[in-house]
């Protein structure tokens, strides 16, 4: 199976101190989705081993994030960045996580980058203000141009607390 993604994540807004006691340790798992209709008519979803895939296949990428640390994080100082990994397409309004708010980043051109030092961080928007500018016409971003997800944990993380995190792309 080859590599699928990465995630960067942050902490900020800790003064020195509580910066050497606060430590966020994180942890993705790529899963397959196998969506159905369950026999009372409601939508299922399962998880399943991601090790075969094909194009075509949905996958969830899930990030976990724990702090390992002897103090709380901060609301706010947690922030997860992760690039749309290659060959594979964002599937529209599946990125999610409790307590955290959900920003995007698009780009009409493939290979754009994601990094802060060649965005400004207003480049990440809710997805429903998500657009690209091509051809010095500005759009409403479609789901192949998104090109990263950003989550910002909006409460405390107390030590030893887990929290996660997840986005859906389909393989090409």
């Amino acid at each position: 199976m080859r590599h699928l993604g990465l995630a960067l994540v942050t902490v900020t807004g800790l003064v020195l101190p509580q910066w050497t006691l606060a430590e966020v340790r994180l942890h993705t798992a790529v899963h397959r989705v196998h969506s159905s209709i369950g026999a009372g008519g409601g939508f299922k979803l399962e998880l399943t081993d991601a090790a075969l895939v094909a194009a075509g296949d949905e996958l969830r990428y899930t990030i976990a994030f724990t702090n390992t640390g002897l103090v709380s994080v901060d609301p706010g100082a947690i922030v997860i960045t992760n690039p749309i990994p290659e060959s594979t397409e964002y599937v529209w309004d599946t990125a999610g996580g409790a307590d955290a708010r959900v920003l995007f980043r698009a780009s009409a051109t493939a290979n754009a980058p994601v990094d802060d030092a060649s965005e400004a961080a207003a480049a990440f928007l809710p997805l429903d203000e998500l657009v690209v500018t091509e051809g010095g016409v500005v759009r409403s971003a479609a789901a192949a141009e998104v090109r990263a997800v950003r989550w910002i944990y909006e409460v405390f993380l107390p030590p030893g607390e887990s929290s996660e995190v997840w986005f859906h792309v389909r393989l090409q």
